[in-house]
């Protein structure tokens, strides 16, 4: 949104406007509602999802080499064919490198599951929105249930006029795009 002269009760009154404009959207047509949100929602959280996915399969399938491998060193100096030293050297290399993978791959799926929730917060902003019957006032309650954050961009100057622009993200959905 775009206006000029910034202060408080303008930005109020933006935002007021906005979750008026969201609230029509949702009773004039949710399904096409939620397909925007979901679309905004998803087409990061997919990208996100597939490269962490794929990250984690290199990652476990590279643990499970590190097993075969450190098994196979035990195997070579129980028949003698690995000195003690040696054997204690390349195992403490593998071990630590296991054990760096295995904290990698814990925090991926971490990762992994907060992408999920991610997706998940759309039907929780539903459920939200259905608490609340008409919007006529910008209250804190309205405030906390709703808006993460408000950014309010710098003043630009266009044809002589004075420009600003204001982006209002969503809790757990973020910025909700026009939906005809």
């Amino acid at each position: 949104m775009i206006c000029n002269d910034m202060n408080l009760e303008a930005i109020e009154h933006i935002v007021l406007n906005d979750l008026k404009r969201v609230f029509e959207c949702i009773k004039t047509n949710e399904q096409e509602f939620l397909n925007a949100i979901r679309f905004n929602v998803s087409k990061e959280s997919r990208k996100a999802m597939l490269l962490k996915t794929q990250e984690l399969a290199d990652v476990e399938k590279r643990i499970k080499t590190l097993d075969r491998i450190i098994q196979n060193l035990y195997e070579d100096k129980v028949n003698g064919n690995l000195t003690a030293e040696r054997f204690a050297k390349m195992t403490q290399i593998y071990e630590e490198e296991q054990t760096s993978l295995t904290e990698k791959a814990n925090v991926l799926r971490q990762e992994l599951m907060t992408i999920k929730e991610e997706s998940d917060n759309v039907s929780r902003f539903m459920r939200t929105i259905r608490k609340y019957e008409d919007i006529n006032e910008l209250t804190p309650d309205l405030v906390r249930n709703f808006i993460e954050k408000v950014v309010v961009h710098q003043v630009e100057k266009t044809d002589g006029k004075r420009k600003q622009t204001v982006e209002i993200f969503y809790n757990g959905v973020g910025a909700i795009p026009q939906v005809s």
